[in-house]
């Protein structure tokens, strides 16, 4: 399957990386697989909507969304998402009905289906999206402008580095206890999501619109900047080496900031292959920053000491230089 999986689109709080683009394709490969089992007089329909309401039904999935606003009538608009948990064309010509408008001026086939879709719910066999599609089953996966790569790709190194490390900021996160801190972490979590979502769309093979969608800006650097200068004025002045210690959640920073230092690597390494874009590589780097001050943060906050103290019994460098030869 593709980046981010068909588990994002249904609006469950998965780890992958991309979620915020890649499960686009995901939940557009799952209507497919479910158009491909319905029977042939229900796939007929082809879309002719405007590349604009494309893009925003596939943000609208991107984001698990059931509905989103149509700029031109102002109208809420159901997306395929909300069509496929339904289980049934309701006949009202939805725009993106992905039964083929089957039962459209069929008010009768309506209530027959309405009623086998209440049925189901009650002996609980509600449709659901398979969690897997096999897509990805000789090795390749895909990114968010369509193309398909083999698993072992940097890009798919640098897309997993960033989803680990989010993931160990989301294990912090359950730790942490001040509010203050919280806040910033889930503002992190999605701003990792977008990094991804920069990631798996090439820059130089993608089109302008999916650019466009997965833009990253300065402002984001910005603000991390700003987040590190209060926290940091907030703690006492660091004058040694700090120990990755100093409780459960300032533990789990330290880990999530080494992965962060990897995934940064890694993004170096892939902006050599394709370019990334500078505003990438600087905000990983200064969220290494943000994740070693918030790890400080963490410590003083829970009352931990995480200062190296080096064992008093061994020589100091000073010492090992004015030492007399034997």
């Amino acid at each position: 399957m593709g980046w981010g999986g068909p588990a994002a689109a249904n609006g469950l709080a998965v780890g992958g990386v991309v979620a915020g683009a890649a499960a686009v394709l995901a939940c557009a490969r799952r209507l497919r697989h479910a158009a491909a089992d319905a029977p042939a007089r229900q796939r007929k329909v082809v879309s002719t909507l405007p590349p604009e309401i494309e893009e925003l039904h596939l943000a609208a999935l991107a984001k698990g969304e059931e509905t989103y606003s149509d700029p031109a009538t102002g109208f809420t608009v159901f997306t395929a998402l909300a069509h496929n948990r339904r289980g049934y064309c309701c006949g009202s010509r939805c725009r993106h009905c992905p039964y083929g408008h089957t039962n459209v001026g069929k008010p009768d086939a309506v209530k027959l289906a309405r009623a086998e879709a209440v049925q189901k719910k009650k002996d609980g066999k509600v449709n659901k999206a398979s969690v897997y599609t096999r897509g990805g089953d000789k090795g390749t996966s895909g990114l968010f402008n369509g193309e398909r790569r083999a698993k072992d790709d940097l890009v798919f190194e640098a897309l997993g580095a960033v989803d680990e490390c989010n993931s160990a900021v989301g294990i912090a996160l359950e730790y942490c206890m001040d509010m203050e801190l919280k806040q910033h972490l889930e503002k992190v979590q999605s701003k990792l999501m977008d990094v991804g979502s920069f990631i798996a769309t090439p820059r130089n093979t993608s089109s302008p619109e999916r650019i466009a969608f997965t833009e990253f800006g300065q402002a984001e650097v910005d603000h991390l900047e700003a987040v590190i200068d209060d926290l940091n004025s907030k703690i006492p002045l660091c004058r040694a080496f700090v120990l990755p210690t100093g409780g459960l959640a300032a533990s789990h920073l330290h880990l999530a900031r080494t992965i962060c230092r990897r995934a940064e690597r890694t993004i170096v390494r892939l902006h050599h292959e394709q370019e990334q874009g500078p505003v990438i590589m600087k905000y990983m780097n200064r969220l290494s920053d943000f994740l070693f001050v918030s790890a400080r943060f963490a410590a003083h906050h829970d009352g931990r000491e995480d200062v190296w103290r080096p064992d008093r019994g061994l020589p100091r460098p000073a010492d090992l230089h004015s030492s007399t030869p034997r």
